[in-house]
């Protein structure tokens, strides 16, 4: 059995009480997110669109605008070798190519 008088002994200072401990899963998190927008970029690029912010566009084909959130219409990224992104815009999917013309609003 330990002695239990050498928990007395440690000296806890009264700033470090304050201070929650790391969360070594909130470094993950950064991590992921940073990847993330890494990733997000690259397929903007690459298919000429904006995500995740809200644009004006019009359709091939289609004289009517739509106006809203520009969003992947999947949580997953598409492979590297695809040639097209399925988009969504509000309850409208569509593929980038599909688009005639846009312009960001925000």
């Amino acid at each position: 059995m330990e002695d239990s008088r050498n928990q007395l002994d440690f000296n806890f200072v009264s700033d470090d009480l304050l201070e929650f401990p790391r969360d070594l899963g909130e470094e993950g998190w950064f991590q992921f997110h940073s990847e993330q927008k890494v990733a997000v970029q690259r397929v903007e690029d690459k298919f000429g669109i904006v995500l995740n912010r809200r644009v004006r566009l019009r359709l091939r084909g289609c004289e009517e605008e739509f106006e809203g959130k520009l969003v992947l219409d999947s949580l997953l990224l598409p492979p590297p070798h695809a040639e097209t992104v399925q988009l969504r815009l509000g309850r409208l999917t569509f593929e980038n190519t599909d688009i005639d013309d846009f312009h960001t609003l925000d």
